[in-house]
């Protein structure tokens, strides 16, 4: 058994404290998703910007990003789906450098917690229980819950 710097994140929803793990690809495209049967996500930090392991062993790794998208008005939004990507999106508006942990100030042990720009926080959205980041919680499609991502540590 051999831990390393990568690690997995939980989703965790309060206050029903259902918990389950962020899969790699599933959802529309290329977003993080919480159901089904794709690959648990394995992350880790490169050069500043947060990775995700080819759970094909191709050696290139995934971008995580949120991908908001371009307004009416030529602005970025300020939601959009949390998810990876080879290389880069065709998307503009796709964010990639702001990602960080941040510790439980209580007990430092129970994980760090996914954070992006610092503010705004994670949600799980529609039947296929998507995760979207949002500034605001009225940002973004409806009929969303707030969801933390807890690290959790990846034993090889």
């Amino acid at each position: 058994m051999k831990l390393s710097n990568i690690f997995g994140f939980l989703a965790a929803a309060v206050p029903a404290m259902v918990t389950a793990p962020v899969r790699l690809n599933g959802g529309s495209n290329y977003f993080a998703i919480l159901t089904g049967t794709g690959p648990i996500a394995k992350f880790y930090f490169a050069g500043g910007q947060l990775v995700a392991l080819d759970p094909q062993s191709s050696g290139q790794p995934y971008r995580a990003l949120v991908n908001t998208q371009q307004t009416g008005t030529g602005t970025c939004a300020s939601y959009g789906q949390f998810g990876t990507v080879y290389g880069s999106s065709s998307n503009k508006c796709a964010s990639y450098n702001t990602f960080g942990l941040q510790s439980n100030s209580e007990n430092s042990q129970l994980g760090a917690r996914l954070t992006f720009n610092w503010v705004g926080e994670f949600y799980v959205c529609g039947t296929d229980k998507e995760v979207y980041y949002k500034v605001n919680s009225a940002d973004g499609p409806s009929g969303c819950t707030p969801i933390s991502l807890y690290t959790v540590p990846v034993v090889e």
